[in-house]
């Protein structure tokens, strides 16, 4: 019985989906009092969560009106989707029955759509950065001259269009037709689908330096970095198609089919906030508000609100929902025994 092999080329259409999942963020950090009798809370970021809040609050206890749009719909998000795209493939079967009906095959698909940033996350991630700068200026400047030499600075970057889908699967072919040069099948078979190379991710970094009383430094740095993931997962295919044969040996094929799976998907977050330490001078100020917030070179004198224990690897998303792969293709077939 003749074997087949082929190498084709076509264009993979992706339907994404609405995914169903849960989010959670990190939980607020222990409360301290500060070196002016109020109370404030540790924070690993000002760009989500509980850090987000807090300053809010402390903004709008001061009479600030700018404050920090949270990061958290973005973190609470999958973040990502899959364009559709071209693709490539080989496929090798063989006929299984005398007559020609079934035919095995084993198909490699490599689809070249990349994982991108959708875009509410670009959105969101722009609207903290920007916001991130308004509401320290604004806060620094009610200082009434206290704190000196101000600067604020907020920047984001993102890794985008990272890692491709690879389809493996092995499929019963149900030709409609056994004799002739032109034979239509039907196809029905399951396989993986497996994510190859890295997926996107953004990060925003916040860095504010002062001098207290134009004297004491501070010189704080809030860095968060969020990711995305997706699992490979078992796919079914279904679909069907058309040879057509110029010879015993060589012909050309058409073929549709889908390719069925679950998406799971997730976003993990890591924060990393640094402060200066000064052996001299070493100084640190609080707002006058409940709640509040610490500024500090030295935790000998009081810790900075903004400070450790990070956040590493904190998972804020996890979703997952019914994808589908529509694969369109044309190919070469050569016949060997």
């Amino acid at each position: 019985m003749p074997w087949e092999f082929e190498f084709h080329g076509g264009g993979g259409f992706v339907n994404d989906p609405a995914l169903d999942g849960t989010s959670n963020l990190p939980p607020a950090g222990a409360p301290f009092a500060t070196i002016v009798g109020t109370t404030s809370r540790k924070t690993p970021s000002w760009y989500f969560g509980d850090g987000t809040t807090l300053l809010n609050k402390v903004n709008a206890a001061v009479g600030v009106g700018a404050s920090i749009t949270p990061l958290d719909p973005v973190l609470r998000s999958s973040m990502i989707n899959l364009p559709s795209s071209t693709s490539v493939g080989l496929r090798l079967s063989r006929a299984i029955s005398r007559s020609r009906r079934f035919a095995a095959e084993v198909t490699f698909d490599y689809n070249f759509a990349r994982w991108q940033l959708n875009a509410p996350a670009l959105a969101g991630v722009e609207a903290s950065r920007a916001s991130f700068l308004s509401a320290f200026n604004a806060l620094i400047a009610t200082s009434a001259g206290s704190l000196q030499n101000p600067s604020v600075t907020s920047g984001s970057g993102h890794v985008d269009q990272q890692g491709r889908q690879t389809f493996t699967t092995g499929a019963l072919n149900i030709n409609l037709k056994t004799t002739g040069k032109l034979i239509p099948y039907a196809t029905a078979g399951a396989g993986m689908k497996v994510n190859v190379g890295d997926t996107p991710s953004v990060s925003l970094a916040g860095i504010y330096q002062f001098q207290i009383l134009g004297f004491y430094p501070v010189n704080e740095h809030d860095l968060v970095t969020a990711k995305s993931s997706v699992d490979n997962k078992f796919v079914g295919v279904v679909g069907g198609g058309v040879k057509y044969f110029f010879s015993r040996r060589w012909g050309i094929r058409v073929d549709v089919r889908t390719y069925i799976s679950r998406r799971v998907v997730a976003t993990s977050l890591n924060a990393t906030p640094t402060t200066l330490t000064a052996s001299q001078p070493q100084g640190a100020t609080a707002t006058f508000t409940t709640p509040s917030v610490q500024f500090s070179n030295n935790i000998a004198i009081g810790p900075s609100s903004l400070g450790l224990p990070g956040v590493t690897n904190f998972r804020t998303f996890s979703g997952d929902g019914t994808e589908s792969v529509v694969n369109v293709s044309g190919g070469v077939i050569v016949r060997f025994r």
